[in-house]
């Protein structure tokens, strides 16, 4: 079954029965993947927080979040 939405300035709604469905609120992301048949599939996520990412990536090599961060505002 489709779901039509209008844009209105440049915005649109998610159908309140999807938010309620997939417990969308000001915490979620919604994620737009372009398909190679130029489709498009709409995707949910919840924000991480730094808390939830610290301890789950590593990096090969040894860094300096100072130094990353000096670079980042050049």
């Amino acid at each position: 079954m489709g779901i039509e939405t209008k844009v209105y300035n440049n915005q649109t709604t998610i159908p309140a029965h999807l938010r309620k469905k997939e417990s969308i609120d000001n915490n979620t992301i919604v994620e737009w993947i372009e398909k190679e048949d130029n489709t498009y599939e709409v995707k949910f996520r919840k924000k991480r927080t730094f808390k939830e990412m610290l301890g789950k990536y590593s990096l090969d090599e040894p860094t300096n979040s100072v130094e990353l961060k000096k670079e980042l505002y050049k």
